[in-house]
């Protein structure tokens, strides 16, 4: 797995990331009070600590003129020359971003990147530096507020 440095961009947690906490707790915490099997709350723990982790483990960083997206601390790098805008969002779709209200959509000019004409979403902490910083590197980038 390459190393990749630059600027650490994390995902941010609002409300809605700790409502989704919220109910991965409530549903673990019902069984273990119904039912007090060391075994039933091992597994509740582990899944929370599944949720945790995945969570914890989306970021994002810049590094040059890659955006390097990580997923359960696994690296994608995407060419920020070949980005072609980025715009506010409210999509639910199934996207490396813990946030559900605070999301950024990346379209790219080539469909080949994602293998999709979906954009990318993600959800970084300091928004107005991360755009800043992609369009420092890429000018031609549109930024759709």
């Amino acid at each position: 797995m390459k190393k990749f440095g630059g600027t650490k961009y994390n995902s941010m947690w609002d409300g809605s990331t700790w409502l989704m906490l919220g109910f991965v707790v409530a549903c673990c915490l019902v069984p273990c009070f119904i039912d007090h099997s060391i075994w039933l709350i091992t597994l509740c723990l582990a899944m929370l600590a599944f949720v945790l982790l995945t969570f914890i483990g989306i970021y994002y960083r810049i590094d040059r003129d890659k955006l390097v997206v990580y997923s359960f601390f696994v690296p994608t790098a995407y060419p920020i020359d070949k980005i072609k805008e980025i715009k506010p969002t409210r999509s639910v779709l199934s996207s490396p971003a813990t946030s559900l209200s605070h999301r950024l959509a990346i379209t790219f000019t080539n469909r080949n990147i994602l293998k999709s004409s979906i954009p990318l979403i993600i959800s970084p902490m300091r928004q107005e530096e991360f755009i800043r910083h992609l369009l420092s590197i890429n000018p031609e980038i549109k930024h759709l507020a």
